[in-house]
C-alpha cells in the first residue's frame, strides 16, 4: 500500500511489481481467449506493460541502483 509515509523507491517497485502482475495477467488472457481480436488486444496490452515495466525499472537504476 502507498501512503505518505512511502518512498519514492518503495513506490516504484510496488508498481514494477504490479506492471509484472498485469503483464501475467494479459499473457494468460491472450493464451485462454478463443477470439482472435481479443487475443490481440490482451497481447497488444501485455507488450504496454512491458514498456511500463522497463520505463520504472530505468527510473529504479537512473536514481536508485547507483547508490547500493
Amino acid at each position: 500500500m502507498i501512503d505518505e509515509n512511502t518512498t519514492p523507491y518503495e513506490a516504484l517497485t510496488l508498481a514494477l511489481e504490479k506492471e509484472r502482475e498485469a503483464y501475467a495477467l494479459y499473457k494468460k488472457a491472450a493464451e485462454v481467449v478463443k477470439d482472435q481480436s481479443v487475443q490481440k488486444m490482451f497481447d497488444f496490452l501485455a507488450k504496454e506493460e512491458i514498456k511500463h515495466q522497463r520505463l520504472i525499472e530505468d527510473e529504479i537504476n537512473r536514481n536508485w541502483l547507483q547508490e547500493f
